[in-house]
């Protein structure tokens, strides 16, 4: 088949159109890969409510006429959601209803094994709180959890958290990320919603119910997005949720320890725990502990008022009316700031040959032109050959350090609990070690149990005050420590 010249000129500038539409096609409908499957829902929060007896607290889930139930009662809540309530019954304020909400922005970070339902924040709803809001003062509090390094040294209860009230001039929310991370924003002031706008601003799948076990998908994602993009340090990166609910002791943080010219012991900070022995030498020596973490959450309140300052009406053309905003509010604050800092320590331990086996046997047998001959040796039985174990304090045996291994009853518990410490102090050498003394210096959260010490040996304990208005705890023993045994130490502390 034959074709002209202007024929072929169609014919390339047809296929040069198709393919000019075939790419633009293409770049108009580019392929998309598959989107990666969304995170699971975050950890619900727990929030404790609490009040004058009698009082009750309606909660609206979006699906119902509300379900009522009397205070104290514990209610688990999905980050990134509002929440508005209603609280009535209240003794002196039989006939007052008030709608406090809530806004969600965060959750506790624990352990598999644990539960957030173990470690509930808590509000308390008071007279007073509610009688300033009927005067028109706006009450804003902020459930924050606290800083362990910045922690104050004083006595809590899960049901009685730190207040702190903040100036007029200052946003509760700011000073409490100063001090942790705030988890729950709580208003009440005076309005007045319907039920009908409760379940309307309620969205299903958010609140977990006293006696539920599993809590359905949300209807809604989530949409507080205030703790989604942290700002953190480039170098250090953001701050892993562990240092919020994990209260370290032992080992040796700040200073090091060591001895002085005078052999006095220095360098002992807060959380530390270290030993002082002699060694066969006569040379003074030190000894660190290891360092264990004890999830320990402790949630502090910062509080604002704001009341209404001045309001000016005016009658213009228009009928129209003019009001200005509140001035300032006064309150009180008062903080301090202590820092540490952690590093790992080391644990080493060594196997030698415990003893050898050896067997010997004979036996000959022999014939000689048709006569026979039989010779037999009885053969020797089995022989054991253990090598005794040497003798303490040989001059050959080196020197070896105090270990020291320190470790909790329990892995995590609310503030205001008990809890076991136990101290295991070995010696690693073939020489014994005299002047064994062993102190311990406790966090602004642990408060010593008086009359709790315990030891198998016989040893001076004596106490005194640290300076995170703590307790140091010191075992001087009276006797050398052999070489290759321990002795064992404990005492209990309560978590403040």
């Amino acid at each position: 088949m034959q074709f002209s010249i202007r024929e072929l000129t169609l014919l390339t500038v047809s296929t040069l159109t198709l393919i000019i539409l075939a790419a633009s096609a293409s770049a108009q409908f580019p392929y998309h890969p598959a989107l990666p499957a969304p995170p699971p829902p975050s950890p619900l929060m727990y929030l404790r409510f609490t009040g004058p007896p009698g009082s009750k607290i309606t909660i609206y889930r979006g699906a119902d006429q509300g379900q009522i139930f009397e205070l104290p009662c514990v209610l688990g809540f999905r980050p990134g959601y509002s929440y508005r309530f209603a609280v009535s019954d209240l003794p002196n304020l039989p006939r007052r209803v008030f709608y406090p909400s809530l806004e969600v922005r965060g959750s506790l970070a624990l352990l598999p094994k644990m539960r957030n339902a173990d470690f509930p924040a808590h509000i308390n709803f008071t007279e007073d709180e509610f009688g300033k809001t009927m005067q028109g003062i706006y009450v804003k509090k902020v459930v924050t959890l606290e800083r362990p390094d910045q922690a104050l040294p004083i006595a809590t209860k899960p049901d009685q958290p730190i207040e702190i009230q903040v100036a007029g001039s200052r946003d509760p929310v700011v000073e409490a990320a100063e001090r942790g991370q705030p988890l729950v924003v709580y208003h009440v002031g005076q309005r007045f919603i319907t039920p009908q706008e409760l379940n309307a601003l309620a969205i299903p799948g958010t609140v977990l119910l006293p006696g539920e076990r599993v809590l359905g998908a949300p209807r809604h994602p989530p949409y507080l997005l205030w703790n989604w993009f942290p700002a953190y340090d480039p170098l250090h990166g953001p701050r892993h949720p562990s240092e919020f609910v994990t209260l370290y002791d032992g080992g040796d943080i700040g200073m090091p320890i060591g001895i002085s010219r005078d052999r006095k012991l220095k360098g002992l900070d807060a959380t530390d725990t270290v030993g002082e022995y002699t060694d066969s030498r006569g040379v003074p020596r030190v000894a660190v502990s290891n360092r264990v973490g004890l999830c320990v959450p402790r949630f502090i309140l910062f509080r604002g008022e704001y009341a209404l300052g001045a309001q000016v009406a005016r009658l213009g053309l228009e009928n129209r009316l003019a009001v200005n905003a509140p001035a300032s509010a006064v309150g009180l604050s008062a903080l301090m700031d202590h820092a540490q800092q952690q590093h790992s320590e080391s644990v080493r331990s060594q196997l030698r040959l415990s003893g050898t086996f050896q067997s010997l046997a004979t036996s000959v047998t022999g014939r000689v032109q048709g006569l026979e001959i039989k010779s037999s040796l009885k053969y020797t039985a089995t022989v054991d050959a253990i090598k005794n174990k040497p003798r303490e304090g040989a001059a050959d045996e080196p020197d070896g350090p105090l270990v020291i291994f320190k470790w909790p009853e329990k892995s995590g518990v609310n503030v205001g609990e008990v809890v076991t410490f136990f101290l295991k102090y070995s010696n690693s050498g073939g020489q014994p070690i005299t002047n064994v003394v062993v102190s311990d210096s406790l966090g602004a959260r642990f408060e010593y149990v008086k009359g709790s010490a315990r030891t198998d040996r016989d040893a001076l304990f004596t106490t005194q005050p640290n300076e995170v208005a703590s307790t140091v705890l010191r075992w001087e023993f009276t006797s050398p420590l052999p070489p290759r045994e321990h002795g064992l130490i404990s005492f209990q502390v309560r978590v403040r």
